[in-house]
């Protein structure tokens, strides 16, 4: 076979010289490539990471040094829609990308010549739990009951090169054994490689290097993903946490002719950093209710809900140019008016699309006041399930009113407990917010369940924000999760209203449990913009609701599939109700029914062709990203995770 030769070709030039360690002619004089590159116009501001690039001429350089023309092209870009043709004869007949043991797999020299080139950023994975597993050489049963204790944090898991917060979708290979009832511990569905990314550069390089060797690339911020994005077997991760730089504009001018306050944040800043920084300027900014979410990550190309959704918007509408570096390897800015495609479908057209985002422009606002209120009640002896369900339905009566005062709910409810933390009111003193909650909280007494609200004002966001959303707990496996967007119109019309309640009740009446928030993706006090791919379905939602079913830790696979599918048909109850809604992509079903349309509506015929026209060769690919209808992940269980081959269908 001809790509066999070339390979081997390759390797038989090339190796004899390509020993990282011995420091010998062929690769003693290889640097990080990258150089310092000016902004091309005063309006991309570029941060100093940003400034640092592959080009054209760096790979003119490293190609002298490597002198062989094949190995060469693995690090260089993709040029109107070609392929270098040593490299086509090296995908010759391929359908899948590659896993570790393939002949095709890059050698273990090239793997350093591209540590070398990537600055020594490139690690190869140990999973997270590796050290509770006698097996591997990272052993050690102290640091093993360390990372038990810690699992259930994020922490762990974002500032891991690798790891993830919901190892259900990467597939459960390597767990601590407490926390799984595991026995084995393996790379599995984690990637293979990683780049500790802390400039431009490396993200191009790593782009050119997976798409040229037809290798899985993934991305990943912090790794706070329901769809385990970040995960994928034999993958180059690209780890984009370190990006944390940060500026503020008093008067940006944006290209969609906003002049006003604005951040630029870099890839990897979580939304503490963001809304600290916002503080300490005297401003707000949105980004998600989780701690430790990646502002310009997921969140954003996702569309991108927040405890300010209701009076501001999403995420998405925030944005007011971004810094990309494309499937191609190159490096651009997107605004409204330069590469306007781009802006377009990563602002709320989902991630792992057509590039990766080394930095976000968003509008902030000014300072706010903003009050928090706590409650819950629960099923006792002194509350019948007929009252408890009359508290709910005194709930429904009120999330009309209580979206369109700007304010913003998350609630949760299972077959005994109803638990508000918190309802989030913007722009309220405490006796405004208690204004607006007295005729639930007089229904709730009338109906027999008086409530002991706890409230708490700050005369900021951050303030406000910090005490009522802690740190969630993350790590398990045990639960899947489907959602829908349920429209006005499903609270407003008395026979929806009264379905949509049914809906809520019948789930908990399964064993489910229903987490929701009260939010609208519009906000009373902005006007959506009309160049982003959000989701329509956001624009007219009066709630997300989100259903799920748990397992026992040792559940068996057959056991896990039985539930899995049981909560998608479930969710059929929802669907009928609003079936011209849709879902939160972030938050919803790898395996949606119609999830083309569930998840991107009327926006997904265009965002295929944009996907088609800047990443031909598949070089993004995530469960339920567009485009995905194309490729499937053979998983090695049969659930529906990224512990796979990924091959074309």
């Amino acid at each position: 076979m001809k790509s066999s030769w070339v390979l081997a070709a390759v390797i038989s030039t090339i190796a004899p010289v390509a020993v990282v360690s011995g420091q010998n002619a062929g690769t003693s004089s290889l640097v990080a490539a990258a150089t310092t590159v000016a902004a091309p116009d005063t309006a991309a501001l570029l941060f100093s990471s940003e400034s640092v690039q592959l080009t054209d001429e760096v790979l003119v350089e490293v190609a002298k040094i490597l002198q062989n023309d094949t190995l060469a092209e693995l690090f260089g870009f993709s040029t109107a829609n070609s392929t270098p043709a040593a490299i086509s004869k090296r995908w010759e007949g391929r359908t899948c990308k590659l896993l570790p043991g393939d002949w095709a797999w890059p050698a273990d020299f090239i793997w350093d010549i591209l540590n070398i080139l990537l600055g020594n950023s490139l690690i190869k994975t140990v999973p997270s739990a590796a050290p509770c597993y006698k097996d591997w050489p990272e052993y050690d049963s102290v640091n093993c009951a360390a990372i038990e204790a810690s699992w259930g944090r994020s922490d762990l898991h974002m500032n891991d090169p690798t790891s993830v917060m919901l190892p259900l979708y990467e597939g459960r290979t390597c767990m601590p054994p407490s926390v799984a009832d595991k026995s084995t511990c393996t790379v599995g569905g984690y990637p293979s490689y990683a780049v500790n990314v802390s400039n431009v550069a490396q993200i191009q390089l790593a782009v050119n290097f997976a798409r040229n060797a037809n290798l899985r690339l993934v991305v990943k911020n912090t790794g706070h993903d329901f769809a385990g994005k970040a995960s994928g077997a034999g993958a180059l991760s690209v780890w984009t946490h370190w990006l944390k730089e940060k500026s503020y504009f008093a008067n940006f001018k944006a290209n969609n002719g906003y002049v006003g306050p604005a951040v630029k944040v870099g890839a990897g800043v979580q939304d503490w950093e963001v809304f600290e920084y916002a503080k300490s300027l005297g401003v707000t900014a949105l980004g998600g209710e989780a701690v430790t979410v990646g502002m310009a990550g997921g969140w954003t190309a996702g569309g991108g809900h927040s405890p300010l959704s209701s009076l501001y918007g999403l995420g998405a509408d925030q944005v007011l140019s971004m810094e990309v570096v494309l499937a191609d390897g190159r490096f651009i800015t997107a605004t409204s008016k330069k590469n306007p495609d781009v802006f377009w479908m990563m602002r709320g057209g989902g991630g792992s699309t057509v590039g990766i985002v080394t930095s976000l422009t968003v509008k902030v606002y000014p300072k706010l006041i903003a009050t928090t209120v706590l409650f819950n009640w629960t099923l006792s002896g002194n509350v019948t399930n007929t009252t408890f369900w009359q508290g709910i339905s005194a709930y429904f009566d009120n999330i009309e009113k209580f979206v369109d005062a700007g304010t913003y709910g998350y609630h949760h409810i299972s077959a005994a407990s109803f638990t508000m933390a918190p309802f989030f009111a913007p722009n309220m003193t405490i006796e405004q917010t208690k204004a607006l909650l007295k005729p639930l909280l007089d229904k709730l007494a009338a109906v027999g369940l008086p409530v002991n609200p706890y409230y708490n004002f700050a005369d900021n966001y951050h303030d406000a924000w910090k005490p009522a959303f802690p740190q969630e707990r993350v790590g398990g496996a045990t639960v899947k999760t489907a959602s829908r967007l349920m429209p006005r119109y499903a609270i407003h019309d008395p026979v929806l209203r009264e379905r949509t309640f049914g809906a809520y009740k019948a789930a908990t009446e399964r064993g489910y449990f229903v987490t929701g928030f009260h939010i609208s993706g519009r906000g009373i006090a902005a006007t959506p913009p009309t160049d982003a791919a959000v989701l329509p379905a956001w624009r007219t939602a009066l709630t997300h609701t989100i259903v799920g079913a748990g397992w026992a830790v040792n559940a068996t696979v057959a056991e896990i599939k039985e539930k899995t599918l049981a909560v998608t048909s479930f969710m059929d109850v929802f669907r009928a109700i609003a079936p011209d809604s849709g879902a939160y992509m972030s938050e919803a079903d790898l395996i949606e029914p119609n999830l083309q349309q569930a998840f991107y509506g009327s926006n997904y015929p265009r965002l295929y062709r944009l996907k088609e026209k800047y990443d031909p060769s598949g070089v993004f690919f995530a469960l339920t990203a567009v485009g995905s209808e194309d490729w499937e992940v053979l998983s090695e269980d049969g659930l529906w995770n990224n512990n796979g081959r990924l091959c074309r269908v």
